[in-house]
């Protein structure tokens, strides 16, 4: 065998083979099915991609042939199945930049047409992706564990259903923009306390507000519904089966990973496969560039606002630009402001803008006082979990529900992006900074925050491991289900129940009345005799 330094290296090579081996066993494959627009679903998806590489797994995303090289390019560590979409993701971020570039100004009939359209251009996508036939094979020749997506893009559910039935499906979401999700997971909804996700109520409502928020919640259902079957039922009868609709298939989703945490977001009922991950996107603290490291410390003890409209608000109008440059003009404090487009005439010289910007970096800097967001959920947990008080100027989606919820934890104040005056954002950006409560109450939520045995991360990549290592999850599933609505609301016992106490209240009463004749026959004899 050799000499002892000989024997011990010979053990130490098998032990390292060995953890190789076993390591290579875990490692299993994963698809990812992003949603062709808005980045922060992307980088949501990214991120949890990024950690189960970290753990060994493979991890393949399906993407447009015209954005294969930048993907691979950025996410190295993945791999990328292609295929031509004629265009269709083009054209929706044309229609997208249309909608947040009027954003806040939209009507009604505008919000619907928007959409609308979005939904029949994410349709089209779907239906190309599904119709790629080498696409298709390819993938089932992977024999992915699981595949994870957006319910804001449907056709992830429809492709795990196309590619393997017997695949798992994971969800990763802030909201499902068709409300599919709470009739897949039969959950309950108490709209008494549970504000529709179309409103910025919050958990206490008023009379009217809860008139309000259960009208909401029948019309938005029924809207949402009206226009998930109307996109993607034929594709679920072409591709799975006849019986099926995306309702049925959505309802396969094994587990539901919820961008959510009840210290922000308003306690609600859930299910044993609904789990919280909200703040999933926080990443290790990265020390600031050059550039940064020299202007933020510069700030002084007045400090730094970082300001932010997320990855979608591109550019401006001159009018908006003018007035947050002249609000943030006034302050004492340094601003970095992530911003693209012509450079505003009244820019101060404590302001810097920058194409992209550290967010989560500078929010972690102790020299930071506040953030200005349009309350996207990624900045809004990044804020959160580093104890940073906000203010918001929501634009659309969930932005104006996170916005509520901000404002009524008591972590920031809310303005209207299209109407505020450089005055009012000055004021409020003031008054934010110079009252305590705002960061007393920040950094008591983000210790609540932070106080868990998991990280959401963690407890993300636990769940899906779960379900690669278990398959299919069926005892976590509620029974509510499978139910036809008449049993879920107890309509038919109620019909039974009513049945029974009519059957036997008109017993009582035939019977009263049938002795109260007798007894009044009886009477009426004696007195006609006398």
């Amino acid at each position: 065998m050799g000499t002892g330094p000989e024997r011990r290296c010979f053990t130490i090579l098998l032990v390292f083979l060995g953890f190789l081996i076993r390591h290579r066993s875990s490692a299993e494959k994963v698809l990812l099915v992003p949603p062709p627009i808005y980045d922060s679903h992307w980088m949501a998806l990214s991120k949890i991609g990024r950690a189960l590489v970290d753990k060994g797994h493979t991890v393949v995303v399906v993407i447009t042939e015209d954005i294969g090289e930048t993907r691979r390019t950025e996410w190295p560590d993945f791999q990328f199945e292609t295929f031509q979409d004629q265009g269709t993701q083009a054209r929706l971020n044309e229609d997208l930049d249309y909608t947040v570039s009027i954003a806040g100004e939209e009507s009604l009939k505008q919000f619907i047409e928007s959409f609308m359209a979005e939904s029949e251009g994410l349709k089209q996508y779907c239906s190309l992706l599904l119709a790629d036939s080498n696409l298709v094979d390819r993938l089932r020749t992977s024999q992915f564990n699981v595949v994870i997506s957006d319910p804001f893009f449907p056709c992830g559910a429809i492709l795990s259903a196309h590619l393997d039935i017997r695949v798992p499906h994971i969800a990763v979401m802030r909201v499902d923009p068709y409300l599919l999700d709470e009739k897949a997971a039969g959950l309950p909804l108490p709209l008494s306390y549970v504000p529709f996700p179309g409103t910025d109520f919050t958990d206490e409502m008023t009379f009217v507000q809860r008139l309000q928020n259960v009208v909401s919640s029948i019309l938005g259902h029924m809207i949402g519904h009206w226009v998930a079957s109307s996109m993607y039922d034929e594709l679920v009868r072409t591709y799975i089966g006849e019986d099926e609709t995306i309702q049925s298939v959505t309802s396969r989703t094994d587990v539901w990973l919820y961008q959510t945490d009840n210290v922000l977001d308003f306690a609600r009922p859930s299910m044993p496969n609904m789990v919280q991950v909200g703040g999933l996107n926080v990443q290790m603290v990265n020390p600031l560039t050059e550039d940064m490291e020299a202007f933020v410390p510069s700030a002084g003890r007045d400090g730094v606002i970082v300001v932010s409209f997320g990855s979608m608000v591109k550019t401006m109008s001159a009018d908006r630009r003018e007035v947050f440059a002249a609000a943030f003009a006034r302050l004492r404090q340094k601003v970095v402001w992530r911003y693209v487009g012509e450079k505003p005439t009244g820019l101060g010289n404590n302001t810097k803008l920058l194409a992209w910007l550290p967010q989560n970096d500078l929010l972690a800097h102790p020299k930071t006082r506040a953030f200005i967001t349009h309350a996207g959920s990624n900045g809004m947990y990044e804020a959160l979990y580093h104890g940073v008080p906000m203010v918001c100027l929501p634009l659309f989606g969930d932005q104006p529900a996170n916005a509520a919820r901000v404002v009524a934890r008591g972590l920031g104040v809310r303005l209207d992006f299209s109407t505020v005056t450089a005055e009012q954002l000055y004021q409020a950006i003031l008054h934010v900074v110079t009252n305590s409560s705002y960061l007393e109450t920040a950094t008591r939520l983000s210790r609540l925050h932070r106080d868990q045995p998991q990280s959401p991360m963690e407890r993300a990549v636990w769940w899906i491991e779960y379900v690669i290592k278990h398959g299919r999850l069926p005892h976590l599933r509620a029974r509510a289900v499978e139910l036809p609505w008449y049993q879920y609301y107890l309509l038919d016992v109620a019909v039974f129940l009513f049945g029974v106490c009519s059957a036997v209240l008109g017993t009582l009463w035939y019977s009263c009345s049938f002795f109260c004749r007798k007894i009044c026959c009886k009477s009426g004899g004696k007195l006609k005799s006398q």
